[in-house]
């Protein structure tokens, strides 16, 4: 039985390039990216005078671009 032609072409043809592997997995952080930068601030009990080294929102926003950068180059 041949398994690849149970699977659609389109599917296959996605999946052949390893630029696209590295745009969808980024993808999912630049999505987690926009979700934190847009996120209200009473989600995560943060007051506005928060000094920006206490502020979890930075803190995600910079480790998750650090994330986007690192499956990007080495992804």
């Amino acid at each position: 039985m041949n398994v690849l032609g149970m699977i659609p072409s389109a599917v296959i043809l996605l999946g052949s390039g390893p630029w696209l592997g590295k745009a969808a997995f980024a993808g999912v952080f630049v999505l987690l990216l926009v979700w934190l930068l847009f996120m209200p601030a009473r989600l995560i009990d943060e007051d506005r005078g928060t000094a920006w080294w206490r502020s979890a929102r930075w803190w995600a926003v910079l480790i998750c671009s650090v994330q986007i950068a690192v499956y990007l180059y080495w992804g």
